[in-house]
């Protein structure tokens, strides 16, 4: 619960603006397409498995760009599934029937031309493309599949989420790079978030340059050979130097924040991964904002912003299932 008593009216006002994805029928920024391009190539298809609230911004700017779009869901309510455009797919849970998934998955390849890009939302979903990789791999393109290591361990393990709160949380700063990198391992997206606390409960985060923690994220990307999106955080430990605290391919709500600041992600993410070259884009550093923490609690895995989908004359559905889906939880 927020503690108006605590807190200024207009950092309360301001708190609450932030709680809003970027409008669905807002003009953002897309990359463009490299001098020399074949413009008339069909958008590959986008299968998107598990999504959940940074799906949204997802599916309005791979919309913007044409690319067929399929979400698979076991949620009826998840904002997503209902945005104008999407072919969504409800399912039994995966963890209980992942049959059900692999069987749809497969009806679905039959169908989509060119050859459709099959991507996680979630550690759920990337579980369960893990374990079907076999079957689905000669028909899609699977991406962010592979494992990471961090530290001698698996980078899934340490928690982007939970690194990012803890290290706020403890009055320490924290940096989260977000990036993409196309096959040729050259970077044509990056956006650095530095993230301090504010007076409780409010969360400070401002766009900046960050160039030593930027090349220091592309090494280690690089070092792995990873293709697509990052999301990398970095904290001081316990000597005070900086340290990479946790890293993962799934993308968090604050990607909603980098397109505030000019930076595409989702179209990004694609082109990267279907071979399609496109102009680096780099973060303005024009956004500076404070909000409320959304969950208290150093231990939570919740994000640290909590958005809910915007109203749009043009795309209203988003907006009411969010409405039934807090419904169905309370």
């Amino acid at each position: 619960m927020r503690e108006p008593d605590r807190i200024a009216t207009s950092e309360v006002l301001e708190a609450e603006r932030l709680e809003e994805w970027p409008r669905a029928d807002a003009e953002q920024p897309t990359p463009a397409p490299e001098p020399g391009a074949d413009e008339h190539v069909a958008p590959h298809p986008v299968v998107l498995v598990d999504p959940d609230a940074a799906t949204l911004l997802a599916v309005w700017s791979l919309r913007r760009q044409g690319n067929p779009l399929h979400l698979l869901s076991p949620r009826r309510f998840e904002p997503a599934l209902w945005a104008r455009g999407v072919q969504r797919h409800l399912l039994p849970d995966p963890e209980h029937h992942p049959l059900a998934w692999n069987a749809r998955l497969l009806e679905l390849a039959a169908h989509l031309e060119p050859r459709p890009l099959l991507i996680p939302c979630s550690r759920r979903g990337r579980e369960l493309l893990r374990a079907s990789r076999p079957t689905l791999e000669p028909h899609y393109a699977l991406a962010h599949l592979e494992s990471l290591d961090l530290h001698g361990y698996d980078a899934e393990e340490f928690r982007t989420e939970k690194a990012l709160r803890r290290t706020v949380l403890r009055g320490e700063p924290a940096f989260e790079v977000q990036l993409v990198v196309d096959a040729a391992g050259c970077c044509t997206g990056a956006c650095i978030l530095a993230w301090v606390a504010g007076v409780p409960p409010l969360v400070l985060v401002t766009s900046v340059e960050g160039e030593d923690v930027l090349e220091r994220s592309l090494a280690w990307v690089r070092t792995r050979q990873l293709r697509g999106y990052a999301r990398l955080i970095w904290g001081p430990d316990r000597f005070g130097r900086i340290d990479l605290q946790a890293a993962g391919t799934i993308p968090g709500n604050t990607w909603a924040l980098a397109a505030e600041d000019g930076v595409d992600f989702p179209s990004l993410w694609a082109a990267s991964l279907t071979g399609i070259a496109v102009e680096p884009r780099r973060a303005g550093q024009q956004l500076s904002r404070s909000f409320a923490l959304a969950k208290p609690g150093l231990q939570e895995e919740a994000p640290l912003l909590s958005l809910r989908p915007p109203w749009s004359s043009r795309d209203p559905l988003p907006f009411l299932a969010g409405i039934l889906r807090s419904f169905a939880r309370s």
